[in-house]
């Protein structure tokens, strides 16, 4: 019994090694980014060309990561949908972060700037210029500061 596990163990493993191993991440141009990611850009990032575009080919999925000379990165799901806008500790546009969150921060943390925003599965992140992360539910609404 013992020796079926282990070697069921070690199958699946082996599985997730081999199909982890299968990622491709590739250089393309902006171009070749799905239309949404094309008029995000466009619309928050007119006039600013990227340094680099990757594209991150996975067994079921695709991602695409776009980094900007100040270091700014944007992270999209295989639709073009942005997942994260990362300023690294740089303000980013305000027009990307919902209007609830943005509102919240400016009324709470006066002195602060939203320095990244992530969408998440139960709602979004941000990180602020202090580096408090906060947590908001879809709707934009404070949750909690983040550990």
């Amino acid at each position: 019994m013992r020796t079926k596990l282990n070697l069921a163990a070690c199958l699946i493993a082996g599985l997730i090694f081999g199909l982890s191993a299968n990622a491709q991440k590739t250089v393309i141009k902006k171009a070749a980014l799905p239309a949404n990611a094309q008029t995000f850009l466009k619309t928050h990032f007119a006039g600013q060309e990227p340094t680099y575009i990757l594209e991150d080919k996975e067994i079921l999925s695709k991602e695409y990561k776009v980094q900007f000379a100040n270091n700014l990165q944007i992270e999209f799901d295989g639709k073009g949908n942005w997942k994260e806008v990362d300023g690294k500790n740089t303000a980013i546009p305000t027009a990307i972060v919902p209007t609830k969150i943005t509102t919240y921060v400016k009324t709470n943390f006066a002195k602060d700037k939203i320095t990244k925003i992530e969408k998440e599965t139960l709602g979004y992140e941000a990180k602020l210029s202090s580096g408090l992360e906060l947590k908001f539910n879809p709707k934009g609404e404070f949750i909690k500061i983040a550990n």
